[in-house]
């Protein structure tokens, strides 16, 4: 049982990188690849307040959450908007990739290569249950994941926000037509990704460290989570992520540490040969 415990804790960071993908997709209809490079800026960051500043880690949450929204609408300003005013959005794979690199580098510039890691703030004394030995963080990460994706699953559908960024991801044309502003529904779907990024940097750093090298990963890893959870679907998600961290976990514990990515590149390419919206995803958001 501590492989599945530890294969979920290390899925729920997936599952919650997926979300943040998924946030931009359904209120903005747009893959923000750059997602990943956040939530490693957000563990950087709360390292600098808990270590570097010695804050509480409540206020890494919250600054951090503030400085994601601000970064994440600066995105979608600079890197965004000006490509979809075009014809071809395919662009928009290479400017959000851009972003990426832009804010993979500073990282570096900033903090240099080392790792870094910080102590979470509800403990560190690893326990057993049912069988297995699990820490804090590790029941911290799987509530988080599934509380996140229960709720913004829930606020997608009810909320009138939500009603209007899923009309909008559908057809654009109509929704302006209807008097919805379009622009600031995606403008404000790339902040509250920004923001969920930077909110959990406390939670997710005591599990991933703060390095520059494991942006990439993230990026991957929460993409395949993405793609076998469903396109557009916060539970698939959760789902999605989960998988993938328990198929990370038995492979590197029964095949080496080499496999996992071969193993999660199988099932990537055969949930998109078998079926190419993931496993709760919607057909109108298959392509991205």
């Amino acid at each position: 049982m501590t492989i599945v415990w530890a294969g979920l804790s290390v899925g729920a960071v997936y599952a919650l990188t997926a979300i943040g993908y998924n946030i931009t997709m359904t209120f903005g209809g747009v893959f923000n690849f750059a997602h990943g490079a956040f939530v490693i800026l957000s563990a950087f960051f709360s390292w600098y307040v808990m270590v570097d500043l010695g804050w509480p880690w409540w206020s890494a949450a919250l600054l951090g959450a503030v400085l994601g929204a601000l970064l994440g609408g600066i995105e979608e300003l600079v890197a965004v908007r000006p490509v979809l005013r075009r014809t071809d959005t395919r662009a928009l794979l290479v400017t959000t990739v851009g972003a990426f690199v832009v804010i993979e580098g500073v990282l570096a510039a900033t903090w240099g290569a080392t790792p870094k890691s910080v102590g979470f703030f509800a403990g560190e004394d690893a326990f057993t249950f049912l069988g297995g030995r699990m820490a804090p963080v590790d029941v911290w990460l799987v509530v988080v994941a599934v509380v996140a994706g229960a709720g913004l699953h829930v606020f997608s559908r009810r909320s009138l926000w939500g009603l209007a960024a899923r009309g909008a991801t559908s057809d654009p044309d109509a929704a302006k037509a209807r008097g919805i502003n379009v622009g600031a529904l995606r403008a404000g779907g790339f902040a509250l990704a920004g923001a969920l990024a930077g909110l959990l940097g406390p939670l997710v750093t005591p599990k991933t460290g703060a390095s520059v090298g494991i942006a990439v990963s993230m990026t991957i890893f929460g993409f395949v989570a993405l793609a076998v959870g469903g396109f557009g679907s916060f539970a698939g998600c959760v789902v999605g992520g989960l998988l993938v961290g328990l198929i990370q976990a038995y492979g590197s514990r029964y095949l080496g540490v080499e496999y996992p990515p071969l193993l999660l590149f199988i099932v990537l390419l055969a949930v998109l040969l078998l079926k190419p919206t993931g496993l709760f995803g919607k057909h109108g958001m298959r392509a991205v």
